[in-house]
């Protein structure tokens, strides 16, 4: 008798573990009969499923209905099982705290945000708010967080979806990557560069960036040479994308760099709040209330638009290279609004 119970025991606890597994694979994707067994044989062993194994996956399909309330249903055209709803098999609860990062994450990634590489942030959302309790999914709805994240998605929209797709690839294997593009100071003709990729990002103004370490532009033009460069994606021209059979070295190429040195009018730095933008930054204060701000930077020309935001408030004094760069701007600014007689 003993044995017995202990076998119907076992036996309810294997079924058990077999539904949820079914879950678990229905939770990844919609799968098809012959590969939920395959799988549950590849997790469970011979005992999986008996040789009748269509009929018991079946049967525990409709167990989970009947039992939880879960919406599982069978798509013929593409002849697969989809996991609609988990009915009452909450799988995750989370405590407030988390519920609160939860709603900021949905104030901050909307259904429809038109940024490709925030599809994924989006359905991973609707993932974890399929395996919370009802409740708490309502709660979660109702829920409006204070803070959210500003991401403009317009500019993203230009971003081409197969050249994502081309230096995702490149950027995982570790190989080289060859484009043409279109700088700023390009005119119409692009440019080609070949670079080593090293990943992607996005800024809140919504454009999406490549960091690569520059190894060649044809024509050559007043890039350095292992210079870390961001590259705006939406001006890689369309289908000129081009993953090339070298690997990268195993550590990235240093950049150029340079001690950089400026100078902040008491202005801005007499709340002696300055805030730090480059690598190795040292801030001394001066009694006139002026700051002399060091540090080593990578790229000139992000190191010119991060501190024109300071306007006639800052002084570039060293590197040579940066002063230059804004001789040229503050020339260029003096034709635009200089005095027209």
């Amino acid at each position: 008798m003993n044995r017995r119970f202990g076998g119907t025991k076992r036996s309810s606890q294997f079924t058990f573990r077999r539904r949820l597994l079914l879950v678990r694979l229905l939770l990844r994707a919609p799968h098809t009969a012959p590969n939920l067994i395959d799988a549950v044989h590849a997790e469970l062993g011979d005992e999986g499923y008996p040789q009748a194994a269509i009929s018991a996956l079946k049967h525990d399909l409709d167990a989970l209905k009947s039992e939880y309330g879960c919406g599982i249903r069978f798509d013929r055209k593409q002849a697969w099982y989809v996991l609609d709803d988990l009915g009452e098999l909450s799988l995750l609860d989370l405590p407030d705290a988390s519920m609160e990062a939860l709603a900021f994450l949905e104030a901050s990634f909307p259904a429809g945000a038109a940024i490709p590489e925030h599809a994924n942030i989006r359905a991973f959302l609707d993932q974890i708010a399929a395996l919370l309790p009802a409740a708490r999914r309502n709660a979660l709805v109702r829920q409006q967080s204070p803070l959210a994240l500003t991401l403009n998605n317009a500019a993203a929209g230009r971003i081409n979806t197969q050249t994502l797709a081309t230096m995702r690839r490149a950027i995982e294997r570790r190989q080289e990557l060859s484009f043409d593009y279109l700088g700023n100071f390009d005119l119409d003709t692009p440019r080609r560069h070949r670079v080593a990729p090293y990943h992607m990002f996005f800024r809140p103004e919504g454009h999406g960036y490549l960091d690569a370490t520059l190894l060649e532009a044809v024509p050559a033009g007043s890039e350095t040479r292992h210079a870390a460069i961001h590259y705006r994606l939406d001006r890689i021209i369309t289908g000129s994308v081009q993953v090339l059979p070298q690997m990268l070295p195993p550590i990235r190429p240093p950049a150029p760099s340079y001690e950089l040195c400026y100078r902040l009018l008491p202005v801005v730095a007499r709340r002696c709040d300055i805030a730090t933008y480059f690598p190795e930054t040292l801030v001394a204060y001066n009694s006139d209330g002026s700051a002399t701000i060091t540090a080593r930077i990578t790229n000139l020309w992000q190191a010119r638009q991060i501190l024109l935001r300071y306007g006639s408030a800052c002084e570039v004094l060293e590197p040579v290279e940066l002063v230059e760069l804004f001789r040229q701007t503050a020339t260029g600014l003096s034709e635009v609004y200089g005095a027209k007689g």
